[in-house]
């Protein structure tokens, strides 16, 4: 009986399904990838249907199976079969309970239920952000954490070595050790990557469009990117760098907010990154609302953030300077809408606001050095919190500048115009709510006004914006949008406009991430790797102990093939039982790292707990690539079995 030429191609091609493990991977890789598990697939689907559906099989596992096994029975010294021992010998005194396999698997296997049990109580009662109770009971959660894992992995051993040999038993653990620590792993850097994506998408919108010099006419790009296919929300913002200090001048009026410093003491001054947002459109594009929940503890509505600063309308750029995707979007004010608002501005007076560049009131030739302290300047004269405009801050910065809802602070611009011939502006906020998007970087240096705050200050209280905001159905889109919007804005030669997807915004970070998570993936791989070095060895000294029978069943008409089989049901048993196992402890390892908690540094990690995130796809992919590593090593002792003569097996029978 002769193999199929096609087996050899499949074999070779069976080699390839590692490189789905890749992320980020050239084309050519995906496809030998898919290629190599597709060839896998139907070298499984042959074994099935011509391995195990004859002799091959019952052969195959019954070298690696011994029934009546019992590991711990064994290793204790009774070295028998009970049940065999028994019907043999009416006088037959079994061994204690105590010393039985079946008992130790329930004892480890319920204690460890308990203790997960009592994991997931604790967790429940004890709020995780409770410091003080997690110190306190730090030593009986770790001890808890790490007698579940080890029970967990005595059960399985003892479950194993039940049913398999000892041979079998030592080859399986070391693809259930090495399954188990990749599975660990990938689901820990996974979690990593998507905690990251998560938090990043929480403050930064799917996409941005910006111009260098604002945008006057953004009611009309909002309008258009609304209408695009997968766009969600849309809405514009205003980016300024400037400086905070709370205000140290004294209670502002009878009954005003306290802690917020003494006068004359130390100005503590942060640098910050301001972001303007529109009220009643921002939740569209980014997650504030429950990062307010987390840092104040409450519902906080974005239409906390007030202003009552009146804009100076700015009429749209004439239609062939705009793109003409823009230029044939109707402005949703109307026509003639900027006559009318002109007018009504006008109407009012506006020559105190120190924002307007060439106020009539200020004598050019007269100039008033600031004072020294900043404690001297009179603000809490003219200070009134029913009118202050609010401000939203991180957990790190009110950390960092003692800071609570109610406080007034100081907003600065350092460098109101670059050759220094206007001072400094400077307005006073009330802190409305304090945020927490969990990403140390965005907690300690992000701050939010209303959109018409920072309009004030970065456009001289004109109605111009930084960019707009989008968010999509889908984020995996994002390249795609971005793309359609980057062609549809932007001419051949000139990109007067920048578009910047999500992937691009910490693309260092990500980067990092991915690469890290490759090269752990490619070093733990090897793990499974040594572990498959196992089972060829258990299998080549099967072989060799068993050249007798093996020869019998070749001299009785089995065909070089057909040994072959049945060394690689064996070894494919080997595989799959200590995959799954493997699956299994690493799913429990990774379901404790989760009820722990363990905490990080958050100026480090940028995040402050270990994040784990499973996922089905990621479970199939490790248990295809130890089955492939340990069918890989079944190739060598199956090949030496086939070669075997009849008669060099039975020549010293």
């Amino acid at each position: 009986m002769r193999e199929h030429p096609a087996l050899p191609a499949l074999y070779l091609l069976a080699l390839g399904t590692p490189a789905l493990a890749v992320s980020d991977a050239p084309t050519w890789v995906t496809v030998m990838g898919w290629v190599g598990a597709i060839s896998f697939g139907l070298l499984i689907l042959r074994l099935v249907l011509v391995g195990f559906t004859g002799y091959e099989r019952l052969v195959g596992l019954r070298i690696i199976r011994r029934a009546g096994f019992d590991l711990l029975g064994s290793a204790l010294g009774s070295g028998t079969e009970p049940h065999a021992s028994a019907d043999a010998d009416p006088d037959f005194e079994r061994p204690p309970v105590w010393r039985r396999g079946p008992f130790w698997l329930a004892l480890f296997w319920i204690t460890a239920a308990l203790g997960l049990v009592t994991l997931l109580a604790f967790n429940h009662v004890v709020d995780r952000d409770d410091a003080a109770m997690l110190e306190l009971f730090k030593p009986l959660r770790v001890g808890l954490v790490f007698y579940v894992a080890v029970a967990s992995f005595a059960g399985l051993l003892v479950l194993i070595g039940q049913r398999f040999s000892v041979f079998g038993t030592t080859s399986i653990i070391g693809v259930v050790l090495g399954v188990a620590a990749l599975l660990v792993v990938q689901s820990v850097a996974t979690g990593f990557q998507h905690e990251f994506e998560r938090r990043v998408l929480g403050v930064y919108a799917h996409i941005n469009v910006t111009r260098a010099f604002g945008i006057s006419e953004y009611r009309r790009f909002e309008g258009w990117l609304r209408t695009l296919p997968g766009v969600e929300g849309a809405s514009p913002f205003v980016y300024y760098a400037m400086a905070l200090a709370p205000y140290t001048g004294g209670p502002a009026s009878a009954g005003a907010p306290g802690n917020a410093g003494v006068a004359g003491s130390d100005v503590k001054l942060a640098s910050v990154l301001v972001k303007g947002i529109e009220p009643s459109t921002a939740d569209q594009v980014i997650d504030l609302p429950p990062h307010l929940v987390r840092g104040s503890g409450r519902v906080i509505p974005l239409t906390d953030l007030r202003s009552s600063y009146e804009l100076m309308p700015v009429p749209d750029r004439a239609d062939g300077d705009l793109p003409q995707v823009i230029a044939a979007t109707p402005d949703p004010r109307g026509p003639g809408w900027y006559d009318t608002a002109i007018t009504q501005w006008n109407a009012r007076e506006h020559g105190e606001d120190p924002f307007r560049i060439g106020r009539s009131h200020i004598d050019d030739d007269v100039w008033e050095d600031p004072p020294d302290e900043t404690s001297e300047i009179p603000a809490q004269d003219r200070i009134d919190t029913s009118s202050l405009p609010t401000m939203f801050i991180g957990v790190g910065l009110a950390r960092e500048l003692d800071l609570g809802e109610g406080d007034i602070v100081r907003l600065v611009d350092p460098g109101a115009t670059f050759d220094h011939s206007e001072e400094p502006k400077f307005v006073y906020y009330l802190v409305a709510g304090v945020f927490q998007a969990g990403f140390q970087e965005y907690d300690s240096r992000l701050v939010y006004v209303d959109i018409k705050e920072l309009q004030r200050f970065k456009y001289r209280g004109k109605d111009i914006v930084s960019g707009v905001d989008l968010r999509l159905s889908d984020q995996d889109r994002a390249a795609e949008v971005g793309a359609a919007i980057r062609e549809a804005l932007n001419g051949p030669q000139i990109a007067e406009y920048s578009v910047l997807e999500w992937q691009k915004l910490n693309e260092n970070l990500f980067s990092s991430i991915r690469t890290q998570k490759n090269i752990i993936t490619v070093i733990l791989s090897l793990v499974i790797f040594v572990a498959s070095f196992n089972v060829l060895s258990a299998l080549w000294t099967m072989v060799i102990r068993r050249t007798p029978e093996v020869a019998i069943i070749m001299s009785m008409g089995a065909t070089g093939p057909q040994v072959a089989r049945i060394f690689q049901v064996t070894g494919m048993t080997i595989g799959l039982a200590g995959s799954l196992a493997g699956v299994v402890f690493g799913l429990v390892m990774c379901w404790l790292v989760q009820l722990y908690g363990y905490t990080l540094d958050p100026e480090v990690y940028f995040i402050e707990q270990l994040p784990v995130e499973i996922s089905l796809v990621q479970i199939a992919w490790i248990l295809g690539l130890g089955l492939v590593i340990c069918f890989i090593a079944t190739i060598p002792p199956s090949l030496r079995a086939a070669r075997l003569r009849p008669v060099e097996g039975l020549r010293y029978e």
